[in-house]
C-alpha cells in the first residue's frame, strides 16, 4: 500500500451509562476546517445519517484508522488525546482501544499523527456517542521526534537544499538534488540535532542551569517530497518554495539544509556559510551547511531565541526585551549587570580593531562568545538568561 494514499480516519466513540449508538454509517457534520476535512479530499461528512440501536457497553474509546482508497487497516498511527499520547494503532486491525481508566472526562482534542500524511486535529467536546470520520491529506512532512502537540512545544522543521556555494569558484552549485536521496537527508537531520541542539545545555552558562527537560521542548520534523528543494543560495538565507509553507503550518522554525560549503570562507564577497531570516512568526528560518556544528548553534541562537549578533558587522541589532544579549546604551548595560549580580566594568562597546569602528552598542558576555565568534565559544549568562526566559515559556 503507497504510504502517501489518503487516510479514513474513524474515530468510534463508545461512552455513556449504557447507552451508545452503533457504527452503522453514522457521520457527524462539521463546521469547515473542524475535523480537518477539504473538499475532494473524500466523501463530505453528513452524507449519511441513520438511526442506530441502543447497546450495552462501558465506557471506552475505539479508535479505527483506515485507508481512504481501500478501507484498510492502517497500523502505526499514533494518536494524541488532549496533547498526551495514547498509543498507536495496531498493525492488524488499525484500531487503539482505551479503557476508562485511561480516558478523561472531557476529550477536547485528538490528533493523528503518520510519517507521510498531514497532521491532523480535531477540536471539539468529543465526550458523545458517535464516528467521527477525519481525512487525511499526503504530505511530505515527516515526523523525526514528537514530543507533545503542535502549540505547546518548539517546533523545528528541516528542508533539503539542492544548491549549494564554491568558494574557491566564487559561484552558486546548482546539484541534481540532495545528494543521497532521502536516506542521506534523514540521516543528516538526525546527526544535526545530535551535533547542534544536544549540545547547547554543555556551552550555557552554569548560572542559569537550562531545564531538566530542556529536548523535550522541541518537536522535529523534516520535509521531503522527492520534487521541492530550498535554495539555500537565494538570498542571504535562502528561500523556501510556497508549497512547503501551506504544509508545514505548525513550523516555528525552518532550516534550510545543504549538503557542505565547498571551499573556505573568507568573508564578502563569499556568500555566507550560515544566515537568519527572522521573518515574522511561524515564517523564521535558517540555512546552514549539514556537516557544520557551531555555526548551526550560532545560528539557532537568533532563530529559536532571539539573540543578537554581538560583533561588529553588516547585521542587526536590537536591544531584546526581557533578557537582552546587547544594550542599546552602556548605562543600560551596566543596570542590567547590576540586577543580575554581573560585574558592570564587563559592558563594552561592540567595535572592530582595524581599522578602528564602533557600534552604538554593547556587550557583556565574556569572550569565548558563541553569538561573537560564531565558530566556537559558549553562550554567557546574557545569553543563556535569555534562552532559559524563552524555554520557559513553552
Amino acid at each position: 500500500m503507497d504510504s502517501r494514499q489518503r487516510l479514513r480516519i474513524l474515530f468510534l466513540a463508545l461512552f455513556g451509562s449504557g447507552m451508545v449508538l452503533a457504527v452503522s454509517g453514522i457521520f457527524l457534520m462539521y463546521p469547515a476546517g473542524l475535523s480537518g476535512y477539504t473538499p475532494g479530499s473524500g466523501p463530505a461528512p453528513g452524507s449519511d445519517i441513520r438511526q442506530a440501536a441502543p447497546l450495552e457497553q462501558e465506557r471506552t474509546l475505539r479508535i479505527q484508522v483506515s485507508d481512504c482508497e481501500d478501507l484498510t487497516p492502517l497500523g502505526d498511527v499514533t494518536l494524541f488525546i488532549n496533547g498526551k499520547a495514547m498509543g498507536t494503532t495496531s498493525p492488524e486491525d488499525g484500531v487503539l482501544t482505551l479503557p476508562s481508566d485511561r480516558l478523561p472526562e472531557q476529550i477536547v482534542t485528538i490528533r493523528a499523527v503518520k510519517s507521510g500524511y498531514q497532521e491532523r486535529i480535531l477540536r471539539d467536546n468529543l465526550t458523545r456517542e458517535g464516528e467521527i470520520e477525519l481525512y487525511a491529506e499526503p504530505s511530505g512532512i515527516v515526523p523525526v521526534t514528537v514530543n507533545g502537540p503542535p502549540e505547546s512545544r518548539i517546533d523545528v522543521f528541516f528542508i533539503p537544499s539542492n544548491t549549494s556555494f564554491n568558494s574557491s569558484l566564487g559561484k552558486k552549485v546548482t546539484l541534481s538534488g540532495y545528494p543521497g536521496g532521502e536516506e542521506q537527508f534523514a540521516a543528516d537531520v538526525s546527526r544535526f540535532i545530535n551535533n547542534s541542539f544536544e549540545k547547547i545545555p554543555g556551552i550555557t552558562s552554569p548560572a542559569y542551569p537550562l531545564p531538566a527537560d530542556y529536548l523535550d521542548k522541541f518537536n522535529f520534523y523534516y520535509y521531503w517530497d522527492h520534487e521541492t528543494f530550498a535554495d539555500a543560495f537565494d538570498g542571504c538565507a535562502g528561500k523556501i518554495p510556497d508549497t512547503y509553507w501551506a504544509e508545514a503550518t505548525s513550523a516555528d522554525v525552518t532550516i534550510i539544509l545543504y549538503p557542505t560549503y565547498y571551499g573556505q570562507y573568507t568573508g564578502a564577497p563569499d556568500e555566507p556559510r550560515g544566515c537568519t531570516n527572522p521573518n515574522g512568526l511561524g515564517h523564521v528560518y535558517l540555512k546552514i551547511a549539514a556537516d557544520d556544528r557551531y555555526l548551526a548553534i550560532h545560528e539557532l541562537g537568533h532563530a529559536v531565541y532571539g539573540l543578537m549578533d554581538t560583533y561588529y558587522g553588516n547585521t542587526f541589532y536590537a536591544e531584546n526585551s526581557p533578557d537582552p544579549n546587547v544594550w542599546s546604551s552602556e548605562e543600560s548595560c551596566r543596570a542590567t549587570a547590576r540586577t543580575n549580580g554581573w560585574n558592570p566594568d564587563g559592558c563594552r562597546q561592540i567595535a572592530q580593531e582595524n581599522p578602528l569602528a564602533y557600534k552604538s552598542f554593547w556587550r557583556w558576555d565574556m569572550d569565548p562568545d558563541i553569538m561573537h565568534d560564531g565558530y566556537y565559544g559558549r553562550f554567557g549568562n546574557a545569553s543563556t538568561k535569555r534562552i532559559v526566559n524563552i524555554l520557559g515559556r513553552i
